[in-house]
């Protein structure tokens, strides 16, 4: 499913407000995280979810919860709310980001095309657990009908920094 350039616009701008709204400036350790889960689990519930933003939070509440797993896995039981809202506020940020760029490229097929592998190559060079199963992490990028073809196992924080760097 391809929204057209005139929905995504307005859908990015819905997101946007959505995050900011959600999320009040001085939030304390994993609120930002929390909220993004939240907001997500929210919309994956609602039978009346527009199709584009369901496969935005179905994205962001899987790619949430596999590094909550893993790094509790890793860590043996504990992991740190800050680092979470890191996660979680840098992953919204990327994905409000891409669809923003995705917009700007106005339906051309190869400005289209390099947008997605610019953010894919970002999640590709911060990958953040060593040694994890890609069948798993890369399911998004799999299907070939996703609208977010990115790894869950991206360090967010770190692939946010890299595509507002350049």
């Amino acid at each position: 499913m391809k929204p057209n350039n005139s929905v995504m616009k307005r859908l990015v701008l819905f997101a946007l407000f959505g995050l900011l709204s959600a999320m009040p400036a001085q939030m304390r350790g994993q609120e930002v995280f929390n909220q993004v889960v939240a907001n997500a689990k929210q919309v994956i519930d609602d039978p009346k979810a527009n199709p584009f933003m369901l496969a935005i939070s179905q994205f962001k509440y899987t790619a949430l919860q596999y590094i909550c797993n893993t790094a509790i896995k890793q860590n043996g039981g504990g992991v740190k709310g800050d680092w979470l809202d890191r996660q979680a506020y840098g992953l919204n940020h990327f994905i409000i980001s891409y669809f923003t760029a995705l917009s700007r490229a106005k339906n051309n097929d190869k400005a289209m095309k390099e947008v997605t592998s610019y953010y894919w190559k970002a999640c590709s060079d911060n990958v953040l657990f060593h040694g994890q199963d890609k069948e798993i992490t890369e399911v998004f990028i799999q299907d070939p009908d996703c609208i977010t073809p990115f790894s869950l196992n991206t360090d967010w924080e770190k692939a946010d920094k890299a595509i507002t760097r350049e």
